[in-house]
């Protein structure tokens, strides 16, 4: 097996109850806010750190997967890992008998291809894969 070449952390997801209180606490921490985006079923702020991102998300219906998660869970909902080539590594993923939620990359909110693998493959941790050219941060 030839592991996928991950190049860092590009972002941890968390899931907040209040997120006007929690960008508030992640400013106060040092994290740089780069603001607020509204969709249909939540609010996402996002902040970074270096080269590190975090993104923090309020759902607006508690009945959403994220309203959910929230209720049942809370806390880190995702990581993100870097990548300079998602297909190669979800076709190498996907060899080694991991279980993809996204066999082809959709666009993510930093306007990056990104792709899920299912928790049950990565021990309980929904894992995000977010293609970042080079030359750019991860």
């Amino acid at each position: 097996m030839v592991p996928v070449p991950v190049v860092g952390i590009h972002h941890i997801g968390i899931v907040v109850e209040n997120l006007d209180e929690a960008i508030e606490a992640y400013q106060k921490l040092g994290l740089t806010f780069d603001g607020v985006k509204d969709f249909p079923h939540t609010r996402v702020a996002l902040f970074h750190g270096g080269e590190g991102h975090v993104e923090l998300f309020e759902p607006k219906d508690p009945e959403s997967d994220l309203g959910r998660y929230l209720r049942e869970r809370g806390g880190i909902h995702h990581v993100a890992y870097a990548v300079r080539d998602i297909r190669t590594a979800l076709a190498q993923l996907e060899q080694e008998g991991f279980e993809l939620i996204h066999r082809e990359p959709v666009i993510g909110l930093h306007g990056f291809p990104v792709a899920f693998i299912h928790p049950r493959s990565c021990h309980r941790v929904l894992t995000e894969l977010v293609e970042v050219p080079e030359g750019e941060g991860h």
